[in-house]
C-alpha cells in the first residue's frame, strides 16, 4: 500500500515568474487548514489569496530522479513538481511525527544556488537508501556531496514570515 501526507503550498505568478512556498507537510487537515488561516495573513501571502495549494505527496518515492543538467526556470525556483497520482489504495499516514526530506543543492554561481526536493521518506533508513541509488544518477553522479536529508516535523509551518 501507498501512503501520503498533505503539502501545503503557495504559487505566486508575477508576469513570467512563478513562485512556489513550500509551507508544510501534514497529516491532519485540520491543522493545515488553521496553518493555511495563519499564513493567509502574512504579508505577500494577503496579496495572493488564490495561491494556496493543498496536494498529496507520496511518501518513499523519489520524485526527481535525474540530476542537475541545466538551471530550471529563474535559478531553478520556477520547478514545480508533478502532482502524485494517489488512488484508493492509497491511504494518509496518521502514525508519523517527521518525515524525511531529501534534496540536493547545485550551485548555479557564486551568487545563486538552485535546490530541488527529490522526495520525502517515512523513515530514515527509506530515505538513505534512496539517496545511494540516486547518487549513481547522471546529474547527481558529478555532485554526490551536494545531497541533504532533513528530518521535517509533521503539522508545523515551514515558512514564518512574509514576501
Amino acid at each position: 500500500m501507498k501512503k501520503f501526507v498533505y503539502t501545503l503550498e503557495h504559487i505566486c505568478s508575477t508576469g513570467k515568474h512563478k513562485d512556489l512556498k513550500l509551507l508544510g507537510f501534514f497529516n491532519d487537515l485540520k491543522k493545515l487548514e488553521s496553518i493555511q488561516d495563519i499564513v493567509s495573513k502574512f504579508s505577500g501571502f494577503k496579496n495572493y489569496p488564490d495561491g494556496f495549494v493543498i496536494k498529496k505527496r507520496e511518501l518513499d518515492k523519489a520524485h526527481w530522479k535525474v540530476g542537475f543538467y541545466t538551471v530550471v526556470g529563474e535559478i531553478g525556483r520556477d520547478y514545480l513538481p508533478e502532482e502524485d497520482i494517489i488512488d484508493e489504495d492509497t491511504y494518509i499516514i496518521q502514525n508519523l511525527k517527521s518525515i524525511f526530506n531529501i534534496s540536493h543543492v547545485y550551485t548555479v554561481d557564486s551568487f545563486k544556488d538552485d535546490e530541488r526536493i527529490i522526495g520525502s521518506f517515512s523513515n530514515l533508513d527509506k530515505a538513505q537508501q534512496a539517496l545511494e541509488l540516486l547518487k549513481g544518477n547522471s546529474g547527481f553522479k558529478e555532485h554526490p556531496e551536494n545531497f541533504i536529508i532533513d528530518e521535517i516535523q509533521l503539522n508545523e509551518l515551514l515558512w514564518t514570515s512574509g514576501f
